[in-house]
């Protein structure tokens, strides 16, 4: 597709040149988050691994859902995983994490080897650490939130450093009901691994996402108060901009959306 010399993006931009090549966001995003340490990605790789022996198999699948009923768990089954949501992944490992005695117990009774992994300390933590939140958003939400986390990384790293597992509540949760003391709460290799990890995410997100990326249009968050100057006359949708900006049935109830929101 982006080959330099016979790719589909190549080929476009020989015919017309002005055209602008890029990565969608959440295919920058996904490659951005191909960055985990070694010890990290295992557990990941075997976090995906429980889910999908659970899930992709129609009988297991029905089996822990009455398993978890009858445990009387908040939840009763997984969710699945989609490759190219990085931040998918998150919502996974935070419902696996969630639900991991059921999952450990139905793996044993399974005889599955997996459930070894949830006997070791360092995955059941790593899960934890993985377990980012992140519902989903538009263009413009994400583009925001994109330019605080990157703001953020840092602090977070020297939170982490300090033991302060705030940014990272279900690793906070794990730990405190591990009943682990706060100056012992990881061991000192698997902390370095999240902090190198922080460190990486951090230059491989400003890698993928350069600053024009990033920005927002003024007139895409509030059409009826931007300039019409701040648009190129070579620009069509000025023209679309100028129309709605005189509807004035329009513009009340945008408002009054805006101020719902609120």
């Amino acid at each position: 597709m982006l080959g330099n010399t016979s790719g589909l993006a190549a080929l476009v931009k020989k015919e017309a040149p002005q055209v602008i090549v890029t990565h969608c966001f959440l295919h920058r995003h996904a490659l951005a988050s191909k960055t985990l340490p070694a010890i990290l990605k295992e557990v990941l790789s075997t976090g995906v691994k429980v889910v999908k022996f659970i899930r992709a198999r129609a009988v297991n699948h029905r089996v822990f859902k009455r398993f978890c009923q009858e445990m009387g768990a908040e939840y009763e089954v997984l969710l699945y995983h989609t490759e190219v949501r990085w931040l998918s992944r998150g919502q996974i490992l935070k419902r696996l994490i969630e639900l991991r005695a059921e999952v450990s117990l139905f793996l044993r009774e399974k005889e599955s080897p997996l459930s070894e992994q949830f006997d070791s300390e360092e995955f059941i933590h790593g899960l934890a650490y993985l377990a980012i939140e992140g519902p989903g958003v538009t263009i413009m939400d994400a583009a925001e939130r994109l330019q605080a986390f990157l703001i953020k990384l840092p602090l977070w790293k020297r939170r982490l450093e300090a033991d302060n597992y705030a940014n990272f509540p279900k690793l906070e949760e794990v730990l405190l009901q591990d009943g682990t003391e706060s100056d012992e709460a990881l061991s000192i290799s698997l902390q370095a691994e999240f902090c190198r990890h922080l460190d990486t995410l951090q230059n491989s997100f400003k890698g993928y996402f350069c600053s024009g990326d990033l920005k927002v249009e003024t007139w895409i968050r509030n059409p009826f108060l931007a300039d019409i100057d701040c648009l190129s006359d070579e620009d069509l949708a000025k023209d679309d901009l100028i129309d709605l900006k005189t509807k004035e049935m329009l513009r009340n109830e945008f408002n009054s959306k805006s101020l719902g929101e609120f």
